[in-house]
């Protein structure tokens, strides 16, 4: 017998700091979930890894202004994202944290082969102080203007507008995020990754792999050739994975987010070498395009230095934001809607049906719209699809007691049937470049094809017992094709 692909698929981690809304499902957690039940169906032995990103300023500063501890946040938005991925039916092999004991192991061991192998090194910085508040500001706590695009109200260490990583004392305009007051530079030593080491490397294995979606795969290139700076990875913080033999420092959160896949992983199985380092394993990792910089450049040059045989991503498929009526969410500004308040009204399989009819292969943006919602289920998912389940258990139901025997096709069936054949061929190649929105509207086509076998043949009139168990039989067979 032979032997079955390993696939690991995981989904880019929710950060355990508010939350989810419908823009989070579009772009990860579903189209995970889908590659992972087609792999499944393919018999290829699969993992759909997943977990809450439980470290960085944020957490920390969201705790301080809620009056809670990082722990108590964290715990509460871990448990309620599992509850909502749960309900909407995501099936994912673990879903765990990025404070476990797993997560922290397997990254002080990234750091240990990083440094040995010459690929960290120690300096002297300047980092934001706030005299007010007598402490560092790292990242989250300060905020200004973009020096690249212009965009205010921005983080210091990433612009959420244009997405370009920002270096402390680059960001105009600073503030800090707790008192307002215009923070000072203070010397502090951090740890820093050699990034720019590896930009040959980078770039020979993202030109040499046809998997990657090629405006994304350019995008990434044009950073590269723009040079590569080395990255920060440590940060003055109490909360989050320590830093051997150091007081008061952490790893940066893009540090130990991405080891979160691999030791998420270790929780769950002893083998997980075998899908992490076995020639005959493919890693997929489904993100969003606001974190294309991290998962084309950071987290496979972390792989790649550590020297311990890690597969490379072989797919990373990138997918845009969802706005909501046309217009960003914004929970500043009460324009969103939480999957909690989805899940309160609507059955999840609507949302499972409208965001993936709505999103291609690609990085571009979409918007939810209420009444596009509305009318999609209803004359679509319901109206084709359901329908058709419908018409066909229920005439089996009326016209053959439930119980129906194999017959012969006639040569509209055979036809049918090899209509749906050939388009499930199509469908399975489509589902192999991640063209899930491509697959689905194909799917709903035959199963209008399949409607309009059943209205021309007309059982319901028919009193031929032989020819209403050959219409059925066929339309039958034919949904059991669509729906698999």
């Amino acid at each position: 017998m032979q032997a079955k692909t390993k696939v690991l698929i995981t989904a880019a981690l929710p950060y355990a700091n508010g939350p989810l809304h419908l823009g989070h499902i579009r772009s990860t957690y579903l189209p995970a979930d889908i590659c992972a039940r087609y792999n499944r169906l393919k018999e290829n032995e699969t993992l759909y890894i997943c977990a809450t990103d439980e470290h960085g300023t944020p957490i920390v500063f969201n705790a301080e202004k809620e009056g809670k501890t990082p722990k108590q946040l964290v715990d509460y938005y871990h448990e309620k994202d599992k509850r909502e991925f749960e309900a909407l039916g995501f099936s994912m092999d673990i879903f765990h944290r990025t404070s476990s004991k797993e997560n922290f192991q397997m990254t002080q061991h990234f750091f240990s082969r990083l440094k040995e192998n010459n690929y960290i090194y120690k300096k002297s910085v300047e980092q934001y102080y706030c005299p007010k508040e007598n402490r560092f500001l790292p990242d989250r706590y300060v905020k200004g203007t973009c020096p690249h695009c212009g965009a205010e109200d921005q983080y210091s260490d990433q612009c959420e507008s244009c997405g370009r990583t920002l270096k402390p004392g680059e960001i105009q305009n600073p503030r800090c995020a707790i008192c307002k007051t215009p923070p000072i530079l203070k010397e502090t030593e951090h740890y820093f990754f050699s990034l720019s080491k590896f930009s040959g490397k980078l770039e020979e294995w993202i030109k040499s792999n046809p998997g990657f979606q090629e405006e994304v795969k350019n995008f990434v290139l044009n950073w590269i050739k723009e040079g590569l700076r080395d990255w920060d990875i440590t940060r003055n913080l109490e909360w989050g994975v320590p830093v051997p033999n150091e007081k008061g420092l952490v790893f940066y959160v893009w540090f130990d987010a991405p080891i979160g896949y691999i030791s998420s992983t270790v929780a769950l199985t002893k083998r997980w070498q075998e899908f992490w380092k076995s020639k005959d394993a493919r890693v997929i990792h489904f993100i969003g395009k606001d974190i294309v910089y991290h998962h084309y450049l950071f987290w496979p040059a972390m792989l790649m230095g550590t020297d311990d045989g890690f597969n490379l991503p072989s797919a990373i498929p990138v997918r845009g934001y969802l706005n909501l009526e046309q217009k960003k969410f914004s929970k500043s500004r009460g324009w969103y809607i939480t999957l909690e308040d989805y899940l309160r009204i609507f059955h999840p399989d609507f949302l499972r049906y409208y965001e993936t009819v709505i999103t291609p292969h690609a990085p571009s943006d979409a918007s939810f719209s209420l009444e596009e919602f509305k009318e999609r289920v209803n004359n679509e998912l319901v109206a084709n699809f359901a329908n058709l389940a419908f018409r066909v258990l229920s005439l089996i139901d009326k016209k053959l007691d439930g119980k129906i025997e194999g017959c012969e096709f006639d040569s509209e069936g055979k036809a049918l049937i090899q209509k749906i054949i050939d388009g499930s061929r199509e469908i399975d190649g489509l589902f192999e470049k991640y063209e899930y929105k491509s697959a689905l509207e194909k799917t709903m086509h035959l199963s209008s094809e399949v409607n309009r076998y059943i209205s021309e043949k007309e059982p319901w009139k028919e009193t031929d017992h032989e020819k209403i168990k050959r219409t059925l039989y066929t339309s039958l067979n034919a949904l059991f094709y669509i729906s698999i």
